[in-house]
């Protein structure tokens, strides 16, 4: 059964996407039960780093692969003898990060196998890099819910799709630990967040893009399917009107950190959480693509886990929707109303609990919530740098099209060729809305 969710809002006040068409689309899937059996519930994939030839404008779309809570695509590193790609890497599109990991030659621990030494990235073999002098001749190191990466910065030629951004510095992945690399094909982040983000200043690869012009609209959206046997998409310079429903109903990013929204308020059924005193208020409502679940401060994560104990999925119909309001670009509010059609899922005995997880954000970009991938799975979801100035960011969302095919180079792509998940689906049910709607 489908869930419909319906995207309404009132023509005043609203700023709707103008839905240029992407030109180039690539294909997502997923991984099996086994390997999500490894993995937390909800794990963050991927957090912030501590400190210890004229261009041709482009729109194209880069497959996802879902992994049952990464969607991967395949980008290229490095230039070969041929002039292409020297390694073609599964990444993670990561809208919670910017940095750049790819995985190389130099990792030879588990899980790197050594089957794929002569397959990963080897600065050897390309004629395109170049010594990172930068500054830092240290591995940089990051840290993950479950899991940590180190390497040393390089650089050289980024390639998606047709887009080749030259002299990009990234890291090469010297080690993995932790569950959630050897519980998935995982072979590098490509982070889409803000500069500020970034280590060392170093510019980021959307920054890049937007400053040689590449695309003919600097912004990239994301179609996650909910039908483990059909792929998944995300478009770079435009969107494709097949895959959502209605308008899509754009937002402005208010810190230009993170893909953060202001948030007014958050409610259960009529009730404020964010109201009262005995919640921290959250400020911001961050979009991010490297986040399994919703996201809540732990007062607020509490009270939601209180309101919404786990059952058998029959007996969740009747939970109350949430409430997210926004405000928009005239300053004017919105309520983004998400029911439990989305936030719940179910397991394989059945078994219905809340996408959610506790997470406090730093103070400096907090308090603040998280929608995602969970969210993003019903809601095709836009990030525009607009001109490519900061404050000209937005996110937009429409309701997603359950189980459409994204175009791949113009033809509509075919089911997965890899194994289908069996992990039980989200909880979906005919004719249930979840809306954009003005505040009154």
């Amino acid at each position: 059964m489908l869930c419909y969710l319906l995207l309404v809002g009132l023509a005043a006040g609203l700023e709707f996407h103008a839905g240029h068409e992407a030109q180039h689309s690539i294909q997502l899937t997923r991984r099996d039960q086994s390997h999500q059996k490894r993995r937390k519930h909800g794990v963050r994939m991927q957090v912030e780093i501590s400190p210890t030839a004229t261009p041709v404008p482009v729109a194209l779309t880069t497959p996802l692969e879902d992994m049952s809570s990464e969607y991967t695509g395949v980008i290229g590193v490095g230039t070969n003898k041929e002039g292409k790609a020297q390694f073609e890497a599964r990444v993670v599109f990561d809208t919670g990060s910017t940095n750049l990991w790819v995985a190389s030659v130099l990792c030879k621990e588990y899980p790197c196998k050594a089957e794929d030494q002569d397959r990963f990235y080897d600065p050897d073999k390309s004629s395109s890099q170049e010594t990172y002098t930068g500054g830092r001749t240290k591995d940089i190191d990051i840290m993950f819910g479950t899991g940590e990466l180190k390497g040393p910065l390089h650089v050289d030629t980024y390639r998606v799709g047709p887009m080749a951004v030259e002299q990009q510095p990234f890291a090469m992945i010297r080690e993995m630990s932790g569950d959630v690399f050897s519980s998935f094909a995982f072979e590098g982040i490509l982070g889409l967040a803000f500069p500020s983000l970034s280590f060392g200043g170093i510019e980021p690869f959307f920054e890049r893009v937007i400053r040689n012009k590449l695309l003919k609209k600097n912004e990239f959206a994301f179609y996650l399917n909910t039908d483990s046997t059909q792929p998944s998409a995300l478009l770079w310079g435009g969107v494709d009107k097949d895959l959502f429903e209605g308008d899509i109903v754009m937002f402005p990013v208010v810190k230009p950190h993170y893909w953060a929204l202001e948030l007014i308020d958050f409610r259960i059924g009529d009730k404020s959480l964010l109201q009262d005193e005995d919640h921290p208020k959250s400020r911001y409502l961050i979009i991010d693509s490297g986040t399994t679940y919703f996201t809540a401060p732990s007062g607020v994560y509490d009270e939601v886990m209180e309101h919404f104990p786990q059952a058998a999925c029959g007996e969740v119909e009747n939970y109350q929707p949430l409430t997210y309001v926004l405000k928009s670009q005239n300053d004017e509010t919105y309520r983004l109303q998400v029911t439990q059609e989305t936030y719940m899922v179910g397991d394989e005995r059945n078994s219905c609990r809340p996408a959610f997880m506790k997470l406090d954000i730093k103070k400096q970009y907090g308090p603040a919530m998280i929608l995602g991938e969970v969210f993003m799975r019903h809601f095709f979801t836009v990030f525009s740098r607009g001109n490519g100035e900061l404050d000209q960011a937005k996110v937009g969302f429409a309701r997603a099209k359950m189980g459409a095919k994204p175009k791949i180079n113009g033809k509509t792509s075919s089911a997965s060729v890899f194994e289908e998940d069996l992990k039980a689906p989200l909880v979906r049910k005919e004719a249930v809305n979840s809306s954009i709607v003005r505040e009154s």
